[in-house]
């Protein structure tokens, strides 16, 4: 049965493991240990299958027009190469939703492909108002947003300096 949980101690050799295999390279990873060692990570989810973690997600604060409005990033998503296309990233990213809301945060971003975040309720950022510098038009990426509370701060998102 697979479990989502939040990141214990102990967990962060595997899961930079985990996000390495996961994307190929380890920019992702240093990614993960750069916001670890910076304190920026807000919530740390993995997905665990008969004791071992085979998914994981963070999210980091963002600034929107340079305040702390309590806004989320949802970045990076990792499953391990074999274990892909099998839910386990919709089941993560359900679970972190759930309990960023609860949490009472205020919304998450994400840089990803609207079709399969829309399925999980996100929406072009701009039609919340929120923009970035850049986007990766040329990956079809945009930025997406959902919010779980009014009023919506509007403005351009600031990322953590640690994705660059």
């Amino acid at each position: 049965m697979l479990i989502c949980r939040t990141e214990r101690p102990g967990d962060g050799d595997e899961i930079d493991e985990l996000v390495c295999a996961a994307f190929g390279r380890e920019q992702e990873g240093d990614l993960v240990w750069a916001l670890r060692e910076q304190g920026a990570i807000s919530m740390s989810q993995v997905a665990e299958y008969e004791d071992a973690i085979i998914g994981h997600l963070l999210m980091s604060p963002i600034l929107i027009e340079g305040e702390d409005t309590g806004w989320l990033a949802l970045a990076p998503i990792s499953v391990w190469p074999e274990c892909q296309r099998q839910g386990i990233a919709s089941a993560l990213i359900i679970a972190a939703l759930d309990c960023a809301n609860e949490l009472d945060w205020a919304g998450v971003v994400l840089l990803g492909d609207p079709e399969f975040y829309g399925r999980f309720g996100f929406k072009p950022a701009q039609d919340l108002g929120l923009s970035l510098k850049s986007e990766a038009a040329s990956t079809g990426e945009i930025l997406l947003a959902m919010a779980f509370k009014p009023p919506v701060a509007k403005g351009r998102v600031t990322y953590h300096p640690a994705f660059g």
